[in-house]
């Protein structure tokens, strides 16, 4: 990095300390990598939670492990000196007074210059008191504790798009409007609800907003609207963050929520089905160019906020030119299959409805698939497993629904000044321009990104355990001839679906 006198991104992160909150998450993993790989910090901070009989320290490395660090781990001795960097925080956000648990709070304190808050509960369908409380609350208790620290430079908090979407023009500031005498009133006033009357009143609170999700990141918003704006902080509104479009490889995305969640049938040459209207036009982000925009905005947060009579900036990072609707995009989804599951995805086992009692029918039959596969699998001796999978996946894109169903219209003036003042260096450094995405290309290369690093792995890992199961005086099961079986199973769905289109508007 011998040019990062060409480079003000560079050279502010240059020697810094950053601290991520939600590190483990899919944005937060990204963001970890991309600053391990193009930028030089001094040290990097993770805020992690223990779960699942993990510590943090295990938690941390099984992210260090994942295939996403795999270019870094490429160069062994400089891939040591990166990971000796990074270290992480438990963190105990059911305490105001104990939020760190461990002996670095006077490190944090002394030494944090830049904070990324990607903390966030990103369950759509929580109860009402529960997302306030991961959502709002504890963000309240991160920021205070970034309020003690002495050499603060930077806070980005990292929000939603669709914070907003009870409006249909979205424009780059913090709306207040949530009512009930404000958001600290409001958790008191929910607080104090029993269950039966969170239940009813929930919708009443909430209003126009689909989830408790959007509703409570509007809520942290306004919160540090009211409550932080004396810190350095801006706001950074990401819509639908999807895979990787080229750093540091293609494709990669290791969850199977919404876009992803709708393929995965698909990808197995089964039948799937959505609930969206294919002429509306979504915004979807690629997580690698997500991150780009995320750390170029921090360095403009600093700028913008040097005079603190300035509003918070918030960044709205969509654009209304890539312009794709949900119908081109599952086409384009489509064109990755291999060549037999294309042809049956196009023609058979894909439906894309906005009609609701289609839709409910056409989950019927994937529910009957998955109900006729695990009982293929209790024939094997196996125990079913493909109806809960089915279940979850169906559950995962339902969650996107309101999202497919309606479009918006924004502004990104913040969002296209980052981008304009960049240099040279920067825009190949840190590339974050969506016009400049080949949006057929890379939803193309969706579904094999999908296969290779959320499909695969997890296929790996059960054969592994069931071999170790066979191996410790397990039935030996009958080896599955999947070529077959796979071009008998669409033979026979090639069929039923003819049927069901025939009975059914196609599309």
């Amino acid at each position: 990095m011998s040019d990062v006198g060409c480079s003000k991104i560079m050279e502010f992160y240059r020697g810094s300390t950053v601290l991520i909150t939600g590190a483990s998450g899919f944005v937060g993993q990204v963001l970890l990598e991309k600053i391990l790989r193009s930028l030089e910090v001094d040290r990097v901070y993770v805020m992690i939670r223990p779960k699942w009989n993990w510590n943090v320290e295990s938690r941390l490395q099984r992210i260090l492990d994942g295939q996403l660090f795999d270019v870094l781990r490429k160069d062994s001795a400089k891939w040591q000196e990166m990971t000796r960097k990074v270290i992480p925080v438990e963190i105990n956000l059911e305490e105001d007074e104990h939020l760190i648990v461990d002996q670095l709070r006077s490190k944090l304190l002394n030494e944090v210059n830049v904070v990324f808050n990607l903390l966030a509960s990103v369950n759509f369908n929580e109860p009402l008191d529960c997302a306030l409380r991961t959502n709002v609350e504890y963000t309240d208790r991160m920021l205070e504790l970034v309020c003690k620290m002495k050499n603060i430079k930077t806070v980005v908090h990292v929000s939603t798009f669709y914070s907003n979407c009870d409006k249909r023009v979205i424009e780059e500031r913090i709306y207040d409007n949530v009512g009930y005498g404000g958001v600290a009133n409001m958790i008191n006033i929910v607080s104090k609800l029993n269950e039966p009357e969170k239940q009813i009143l929930t919708q009443h609170i909430i209003g126009n907003f689909p989830n408790t999700y959007t509703f409570s990141k509007k809520c942290a918003e306004v919160l540090i609207q009211d409550k932080y704006r004396s810190l350095p902080i801006g706001i950074f509104r990401p819509p639908i963050v999807s895979s990787t479009y080229r750093e540091p490889v293609p494709g990669w995305i290791d969850n199977f929520n919404g876009p992803s969640g709708m393929v995965v049938p698909l990808s197995q040459g089964m039948y799937s089905a959505a609930l969206l209207d294919t002429r509306a036009r979504p915004f979807i982000v690629p997580v690698d160019y997500c991150v780009n925009a995320l750390i170029s905005c921090a360095v403009d947060v600093h700028l913008q906020r040097a005079h603190q009579s300035l509003a918070i900036p918030v960044y709205n990072y969509t654009d209304a030119k890539c312009n794709l609707s949900w119908g081109e995009i599952i086409a384009g989804f489509i064109q990755g299959l291999p060549p037999f599951k294309r042809f049956m995805a196009t023609y058979f086992t894909a439906t894309l409805t906005r009609n609701r009692m289609r839709y409910a029918l056409c989950k019927k039959l994937m529910l009957m698939q998955a109900y006729l596969l695990d009982l293929g699998r209790r024939l094997r001796g196996e125990a079913p497993a493909l109806g809960q999978i089915f279940e979850k996946m169906i559950s995962l894109s339902e969650v996107l629904e309101f999202f497919c169903l309606n479009e918006w219209r924004m502004t990104n003036d913040n969002v296209l000044r980052v981008q304009a003042a960049a240099t040279e260096l920067e825009r190949r450094t840190f590339p974050c321009d969506l016009t400049k995405v080949d949006w057929k290309g890379y939803y193309k290369g969706f579904v094999p990104g999908v296969i290779r690093y959320a499909i695969e792995p997890r296929k790996a890992k059960h054969r592994a355990r069931k071999n170790a199961e066979e191996q410790n005086g397990g039935t030996a099961k009958v080896v599955q001839k999947r070529g077959i079986c796979y071009a008998v199973w669409s033979f026979l769905f090639r069929y039923v679906t003819i049927v069901f289109n025939f009975l059914f508007i196609k599309h």
